[in-house]
């Protein structure tokens, strides 16, 4: 099942999306991820998902695929909970703003659960990353 998502934050200071570009603090942006290691040219996160009816650890492994003074190309899969979610993660800056765009393909269990369900809980983990991500920006 394909899932899309699109936004903007807007930065405090243009300086602040180099952090973007940090593994570590977009990792930690996401909640649940108490830490996140370099494996490589990958790096790889626990992330403990606790959102409706969705509990349970997953395992997050990702890359910059693509990084440049203005933008940064996320690649990567969370496997956990009998499910595998392929994703991409881009992020673009525009003056003071920062474009994100998320595209998924989400397979097993939680497949199952159907768009709406799946689309809720998504919605949900995403609104938590962006506050997180505005925070830091």
């Amino acid at each position: 099942m394909e899932l899309r998502y699109d936004g903007v934050i807007e930065l405090r200071d243009v300086s602040n999306f180099r952090k973007l570009l940090e593994p570590e603090v977009v990792g930690r942006a996401f909640p649940g991820v108490t830490a996140v290691e370099r494996e490589g040219e990958w790096y790889k996160a626990k992330m403990v998902l606790n959102v409706g009816s969705l509990r349970g650890t997953l395992d997050v492994r990702f890359r910059y695929a693509e990084i440049s003074e203005d933008g940064a190309t996320v690649v990567g899969a969370t496997n956990g909970l009998q499910s595998t979610v392929d994703f991409t993660l881009k992020f673009l800056r525009k003056d003071r703003q920062v474009l994100w765009s998320f595209v998924g393909n989400a397979r097993g269990l939680i497949a199952t659960l159907g768009r709406p369900l799946l689309d809720a809980v998504a919605k949900s983990l995403i609104a938590q990353v962006v506050s997180n991500l505005r925070a830091i920006l």
